[in-house]
C-alpha cells in the first residue's frame, strides 16, 4: 500500500508538471488572455512563378481557405485598399478571383496586377475586402484581410538567389537604389521555443495484480509571439490524423500554447544501435508534429514541423532545444548592404530558414520614377504616385468621361498617347503652382490649363481637337499660370485658344512645322505677354475691351505674321517687332534623375563627377548621347561669384555658399551638342 501511495503521489506531481509546462519561461503573467474570435477562413501568399513584378518572376498570389464552400465570384466583389493616415485608398490591383474545383470549392485564389504603379514606400499596409454576402448567404459582414505590399512581390529567393537575374538586378534595382536602400523584410520567429514531455507511467503495487500502467502521456508547450492567437496542431503523418488540435492561447500561464496528449506509442529509435540521447529519428509515425500559427485576422504566420524526441525515458524526458533561432535577428528590416557586409548575419538567419522560406523575406525598393502605362487603371495609379516624375503612354488610348475625367494636378511629364475626352491641367491641392509637361499627345476633347498663378504648362507637339472643328468654339482654355507659365511648341488647337486668365500670364509659342496660324481668342481678365518665337498667330474675334488690368502685349519678329490685330485698338495693345529668343522650356531635353541624389557637403566648392551624374539619369536616349559625344557642361544661371571649370571628368564649382544652394536646393547643369540643349536639374541635399 505504501508503494501504491508513492506511485499515486508521483503521478499527481507529473500531472502538475504537465499543466505548468514552461510557466517559468512565460513573459506574460498567468491568467486568461482576452478571447479572440476565430475567423471562418485562413489565408497565405504563394509564389506564382508565372507572375512578375518589375521584371522578376515569383510574384505572389493570395490563397484563402474558408470553412465551407463559397460562391463563384468576380473581381467586382473584391477590392484592395491602401491604409494611409489620410484615409484608405482603393487600388485597382486585383486581376482575377478564382474558386477551386471539387473538392476544393472552399478555396479562393486572388491574382494581382499593376503592382509597379503602387506608391508603397512608407505605405506598405494593405487590406483585401470581400463584400458582405458575396461568399455565401450568411456572410453578414465584409471580410477584411490585412497584409503588406511586399507580401505580393517576389521575395529574396526569387530576386537575389538566381544567377540569371544579374542583368535585371542592375537595370531594375541598382539603377535606382543603392544597396543600403534595398530593404529585406525578415519575418518574425512567431514560435520561439518548443518544449515536449513524454513519460511512461507505471504504478507497481505489492503484487502483480496490483500493478497499474497509464497510457503514455505527452505535453507540448509552444512559446509564441503575441501576434499568434491560434495554433493548429497535427500529430502523426496521416492527412486525417486523429491527434489534430485547434488551440487558443494558453489560460494556464504559458506565454503561447499548450496541449496534452495520451496514448502516443512508445518512442523507439529507428536505429537500435544508437544511444538514446543521440537519436535523430524515431520509429513511430506519431512522433511527427506540425504546428501552424495564425494571426487574429486569419493570416497563416508560420508552420513548423518537428519530430518528438526522448533522451532517457526514466530521467531526461523533457526536451526544449527544437528551435535554435535567435528571435532578435528576426522581425525587422535588414538592408541588402548589411547582408553583403556581414555573412555571419545571413548565416545566422539561415540556420532556421529553408530556401523555400526565403521567399517570405520581402524585398522593398524603389522602381524608379519612370512608368510606362497601357490602360486607364495604370494611368490613374501613376498619376497618384508622386514618385513617378515621367509617364509614358506610347500608343495607349485613354478615355476621359464625366464620371472619370483626366485631371493632372501635380508636377509630371507625360509623353505620347491619345486621350478621348476632356483634359484638365490644374494646380495641386494646397499648391500655389504646378509644373506639367505634355509631349507628343493628341487630345480629342477640350484642354483646360489652370496650373496656378505661379504654375507652368509645357505643351510640346500636342494637338487638341480633330480636323473639321476649326470653326467651333476654342477647345483650349488658358485660365491661369505664372509669368513663366505656358509654353507651346508645334502646338495645334482646332477651334483656337481662349485666353481667360485672371492673373498675369506669359505665353511663348514656337511653330516651325504647321503653316496654319495659331488662333487666340482674347478674353483675359489680367495682363498677358505673348511671345512668338516662330510661326504666325491669329487674333481675330476679340472679346471684351482692353484696359490697363488686362493689357495685351505681343512680341514677334515680323508684324506681318499677326492676323486680326486691327481689331485691337488703344494704348493697352502693343506689338513689339523684336526677335524673340528660343524658348528654353521647349527647346531643351530635360534629364529624368533617380531619387537617390547624394548629399553634398558645401565647403566653398562642389566637385561633381560627370560619370556619376550620368548614372543618375534614367532617360536611356540621353545617356546614349552623353556617352557618345564630347559635351561641355556649364551651370545655368550661376551666381556671379562662382567659378566653373571642367577638369577631366569632373565639374568643379568654386565659391559656393550654403545660401546659394538653400534658395532652391538645386543646380541646373546645361550642355549642348550643337543641335539639342540638355539640362540636368540636380537636386542638392546639404549635409548639416
Amino acid at each position: 500500500m505504501k508503494q501504491l501511495w508513492k506511485a499515486a503521489l508521483a503521478l499527481m506531481l507529473l500531472v502538475s508538471v504537465l499543466g505548468a509546462g514552461l510557466k517559468a519561461d512565460a513573459a506574460a503573467k498567468p491568467g486568461t488572455p482576452a478571447p479572440v474570435e476565430k475567423k471562418p477562413y485562413e489565408y497565405e501568399f504563394i509564389v506564382d512563378e508565372d507572375a512578375k513584378y518589375n521584371g522578376f518572376s515569383g510574384a505572389k498570389e493570395m490563397v484563402i481557405a474558408f470553412d465551407k464552400k463559397v460562391n463563384d465570384m468576380g473581381t467586382a466583389n473584391v477590392r484592395v485598399e491602401q491604409i494611409t493616415t489620410g484615409g484608405n485608398i482603393e487600388l485597382p490591383i486585383v486581376e482575377s478571383v478564382n474558386k477551386g474545383i471539387a473538392p476544393n470549392e472552399n478555396i479562393l485564389t486572388i491574382k494581382f496586377k499593376n503592382l509597379e504603379f503602387v506608391d508603397h514606400i512608407n505605405k506598405q499596409d494593405l487590406q483585401l475586402v470581400i463584400k458582405q454576402g458575396s461568399l455565401y448567404f450568411d456572410q453578414i459582414t465584409d471580410y477584411v484581410l490585412p497584409f503588406k505590399f511586399y507580401d505580393l512581390t517576389p521575395g529574396f529567393n526569387s530576386v537575389f538567389l538566381n544567377v540569371d537575374n544579374a542583368t535585371k538586378i542592375n537595370t531594375n534595382i541598382f539603377k535606382y537604389n543603392e544597396p543600403r536602400n534595398v530593404m529585406i523584410q525578415v519575418p518574425p520567429v512567431y514560435m520561439t521555443k518548443i518544449e515536449t514531455i513524454h513519460r511512461y507511467i507505471e504504478a507497481v503495487g505489492p503484487g502483480d495484480a496490483a500493478s497499474k500502467k497509464s497510457p503514455n502521456l505527452s505535453n507540448i508547450d509552444v512559446i509564441a509571439d503575441p501576434a499568434a492567437t491560434r495554433l493548429k496542431v497535427k500529430l502523426g503523418t496521416g492527412t486525417d490524423s486523429k491527434h489534430s488540435r485547434d488551440l487558443d492561447r494558453s489560460t494556464a500561464g504559458v506565454n503561447g500554447f499548450s496541449l496534452g496528449q495520451a496514448g502516443i506509442e512508445t518512442i523507439v529509435c529507428k536505429d537500435p544501435s544508437t544511444k538514446e540521447n543521440d537519436c535523430d529519428e524515431y520509429n513511430n509515425q506519431n512522433d511527427q508534429i506540425q504546428l501552424t500559427a495564425y494571426s487574429k485576422d486569419g493570416r497563416k504566420l508560420e508552420t513548423r514541423s518537428f519530430k518528438m524526441r526522448v533522451n532517457d525515458s526514466q530521467k531526461d524526458f523533457k526536451i526544449n532545444d527544437y528551435i535554435k533561432a535567435n528571435p532578435k535577428l528576426y522581425g525587422k528590416p535588414v538592408s541588402l548592404y548589411d547582408f553583403m557586409a556581414s555573412p555571419a548575419l545571413l548565416n545566422s538567419i539561415m540556420e532556421e530558414t529553408t530556401l523555400s522560406k526565403l521567399n517570405d523575406f520581402g524585398v522593398v525598393y524603389s522602381v524608379g520614377n519612370l512608368a510606362t502605362v497601357e490602360n486607364r487603371d495604370q494611368f490613374d495609379m501613376a498619376i497618384k504616385n508622386t514618385r513617378l516624375k515621367k509617364i509614358e503612354l506610347g500608343n495607349t488610348v485613354l478615355d476621359s468621361t464625366v464620371q472619370r475625367p483626366v485631371k493632372i494636378a501635380r508636377d509630371v511629364t507625360i509623353t505620347g498617347g491619345i486621350i478621348n475626352g476632356d483634359v484638365e491641367l490644374i494646380s495641386g491641392e494646397g499648391e500655389k503652382s504646378t509644373a506639367i509637361r505634355l509631349n507628343d499627345m493628341r487630345i480629342n476633347g477640350k484642354l483646360t490649363v489652370n496650373v496656378g498663378k505661379e504654375g507652368t504648362a509645357i505643351l510640346d507637339k500636342v494637338t487638341v481637337g480633330t480636323e473639321g472643328t476649326e470653326d467651333e468654339k476654342p477647345l483650349t482654355i488658358f485660365e491661369s499660370g505664372g509669368i513663366n507659365s505656358i509654353h507651346l511648341n508645334e502646338f495645334i488647337s482646332h477651334g483656337g485658344v481662349s485666353i481667360e486668365n485672371i492673373t498675369p500670364l506669359r505665353i511663348v509659342t514656337t511653330n516651325t512645322i504647321n503653316t496654319m496660324p495659331l488662333h487666340f481668342l482674347y478674353n483675359a481678365k489680367s495682363a498677358v505677354n505673348l511671345e512668338v518665337v516662330s510661326g504666325s498667330i491669329d487674333l481675330t474675334n476679340k472679346v471684351g475691351e482692353l484696359k490697363q488690368e488686362n493689357a495685351f502685349t505681343v512680341f514677334i519678329k515680323d508684324k506681318e505674321n499677326v492676323i486680326g490685330d486691327e481689331e485691337f485698338t488703344g494704348e493697352y495693345f502693343t506689338i513689339n517687332e523684336v526677335k524673340v529668343a528660343e524658348d528654353e522650356m521647349t527647346n531643351v531635353t530635360v534629364a529624368t534623375l533617380s531619387d537617390n541624389i547624394p548629399k553634398l557637403t558645401i565647403d566653398d566648392s562642389i566637385n561633381l563627377p560627370l560619370t556619376d551624374i550620368i548614372k543618375l539619369i534614367q532617360e536611356d536616349s540621353i545617356v546614349k548621347v552623353l556617352n557618345e559625344k564630347t559635351i561641355t557642361w556649364n551651370v545655368k544661371g550661376k551666381a556671379a561669384h562662382w567659378a566653373v571649370s571642367i577638369e577631366g571628368q569632373n565639374l568643379n564649382i568654386k565659391g559656393v555658399t550654403d545660401a546659394d544652394i538653400r534658395e532652391n536646393n538645386s543646380i541646373i547643369l546645361e550642355a549642348t551638342d550643337g543641335v539639342t540643349r540638355y539640362q540636368i536639374n540636380l537636386k542638392v541635399g546639404i549635409e548639416p
